[in-house]
């Protein structure tokens, strides 16, 4: 996904989940004391929110973290699919052992952490 069309699917989502809290671009400015506009260019996806901000925005609306982030995934085509592969296996062909079993236990972790968090979606 482009960066840009990634920055407005995070603004989407974070509007979607601020509107089911039945709150306004304005009360959520309140909340985590930034501008109305800050909020709107979020939403709007001309920028990112910072860290902190995203950690604030997540507070107000009594979300985790990465609940904001979880945008809808579009489908990669095989090539896209082959080409990302491709650059994880690059960056670690070179790496210790250690990284590689570091990097594997991860990936195991976020794959379990997917589908228990896709499995609490379909409840």
């Amino acid at each position: 996904m482009k960066h840009e069309n990634y920055l407005k699917s995070l603004g989407r989502r974070i509007k979607s989940l601020r509107k089911e809290k039945n709150l306004s671009q304005d009360r959520l400015s309140e909340k985590i004391d930034k501008s109305v506009d800050t909020i709107s260019n979020i939403e709007r996806g001309k920028f990112a929110p910072r860290l902190d901000t995203a950690l604030e925005i997540a507070r107000a609306l009594d979300v985790e973290l990465f609940e904001l982030f979880k945008v809808r995934d579009l489908p990669l085509s095989d090539m896209q699919r082959t080409k990302l592969l491709d650059e994880i296996f690059d960056l670690l062909q070179d790496q210790p052992e250690e990284i590689l079993r570091f990097t594997l236990s991860q990936t195991q972790q976020l794959v379990t952490l997917r589908d228990k968090f896709s499995a609490q979606l379909k409840k």
